[in-house]
């Protein structure tokens, strides 16, 4: 589960860089804050299928879309989640880094 919104994330950053739209104007447009829009990105942040219709459709795609993926080899920091083997590996990794992350947001 926490690897589709990671997916969703790096399509929806993806999207955005190809576009040219900056977090803020994204946060601004759809009623997010910038933290929102980073969490969304991260895959830290659960949302509906209406709301990931509606930021499908301010990216110019379809929810189906954004659900793919095929864009993971498109945002190269992200490229270091290829050499894990197992998958349940990776999400405990995972996991435990947006734990970390979500400590350290709160201090």
């Amino acid at each position: 589960m926490a690897n589709i919104g990671r997916q969703i994330g790096v399509n929806i950053f993806t999207l955005m860089q190809n576009s040219d739209i900056s977090r803020e104007e994204m946060a601004e447009h759809l009623g997010y804050s910038t933290r929102d829009i980073n969490r969304l990105i991260d895959g830290r942040m659960i949302i509906s299928p209406n709301e990931l219709r509606k930021i499908a459709s301010f990216l110019g795609t379809s929810k189906e879309e954004l659900m793919t993926s095929d864009n993971d080899n498109l945002i190269p920091e992200l490229q270091y989640m290829k050499e894990f083997k197992n998958k349940d590996n990776l999400d405990s990794i995972m996991d435990l880094l947006d734990d970390y992350i979500e400590l350290k947001e709160s201090i």
